[in-house]
């Protein structure tokens, strides 16, 4: 009996390491990664990219998929700066999206910060445009640090978080594929001023007092 209470001892000890010790030394940063080719020139991508206010029209995260999805917009209708904050009860939380970087032929970069309860989820992540045969192809990328929980660790080498993110991003590219070579078969021009480079947009002016 004693010597089966001890192999009882190791085996859990030996679980207690496998769960909690060895996932130290697996990767402590996740990376997803999609893309898509797009028929179209960066110039006719990029204001759907760059405008947040245009998302709802081509993103996986909608009203249509989320009914109780609350987003308000902040900072310069475009480019760098511009900021969308969300939240919903469906999503378990809410948060908020920065764009950081922004170039009219190469793509955008931002940061995602994801609330649930106390806890704040950092990321970061781009949208960018190389040519490609036939177009533009269009790389959608969010990483993050999974920090010290030995769970989350876990779930990310047996591929959770990309299984979880990855779809949203593919049905995200599909859509906006599908946009905008609907606007360009329709002779739709870019209707987005291009801000400078890596600088906020420029406000609209306020029209002159009569």
């Amino acid at each position: 009996m004693n010597k089966t209470f001890k192999w009882i001892g190791v085996v859990l000890a030996l679980l207690a390491m496998i769960v909690f010790v060895v996932p130290f030394g697996l990767p402590g940063q996740y990376r997803v990664l999609r893309n898509v080719t797009i028929n179209a020139p960066p110039a006719a991508i990029h204001p759907s990219v760059n405008t947040l206010k245009e998302w709802p029209k081509w993103s996986a995260w909608t009203v249509a998929k989320y009914p109780d999805l609350k987003i308000t917009y902040s900072g310069p209708e475009s480019g760098v700066g511009a900021i969308d904050e969300f939240a919903a009860e469906s999503i378990g939380g809410g948060g908020r999206f920065e764009i950081t970087k922004s170039h009219p032929a190469e793509g955008i970069e931002y940061k995602l910060d994801f609330h649930q309860g106390n806890a704040t989820f950092p990321s970061t992540g781009g949208i960018k445009y190389t040519k490609d045969e036939g177009g533009t192809k269009v790389t959608w990328t969010n990483e993050g640090e999974l920090g010290i929980n030995p769970i989350s660790r876990w779930c990310n080498a047996f591929g959770l978080m990309d299984s979880v993110m990855g779809p949203d991003l593919e049905t995200g590219l599909a859509n906006l594929k599908k946009k905008v070579e609907a606007e360009v078969a329709a002779g739709k021009p870019p209707t987005e001023k291009e801000p400078v480079a890596n600088e906020p947009a420029t406000p609209a002016e306020k029209p002159a007092d009569s």
